[in-house]
């Protein structure tokens, strides 16, 4: 099910219980770094072109994307996807709503956000996340250990 060698990085990564949601946090954040999904359509080997003259010159906006996501990044999100499995569902779809809510955001988590989601008040949403994470925190001390 889950390696003990991945178990043992992530917590040689995190350090200790209150570490273990970072990564999570960080996971979100790679994923919004990972390339779309490309839908395969007739493409021409004309270059494309401004459709104004007035635009070809660097007068419109630009656009700003986020950088790529390095390989270290994607690799804990890897580890991130598999330790959610030791997660319950309930527990799982909470983790990881807190952790797309907390990406590229200072305050952290939108609790009052995904307490609509899940139809629940938002200091119930935020229990259960600490909840999980500790009891995540404890199924992998179970399995180094």
């Amino acid at each position: 099910m889950i390696d003990r060698k991945l178990v043992q990085s992530v917590r040689d990564y995190v350090g200790d219980v209150s570490g273990l949601a970072v990564i999570f946090f960080e996971a979100a954040d790679t994923e919004r770094r990972l390339p779309g999904l490309r839908m395969g359509s007739i493409k021409s080997c004309w270059p494309d072109y401004p459709e104004e003259a007035k635009l070809a010159f660097g007068y419109n906006q630009v656009e700003v994307k986020l950088a790529r996501a390095s390989p270290a990044a994607i690799t804990r999100y890897d580890q991130a996807l598999e330790l959610g499995l030791l997660l319950d569902n309930d527990d799982r779809k909470i983790v990881w709503a807190a952790a797309h809510s907390a990406a590229r955001r200072q305050r952290g988590p939108a609790w009052k956000k995904i307490s609509k989601l899940l139809h629940m008040h938002p200091a119930t949403v935020k229990r259960k996340f600490e909840r999980a994470i500790l009891e995540l925190w404890h199924k992998m001390l179970y399995f180094v250990d």
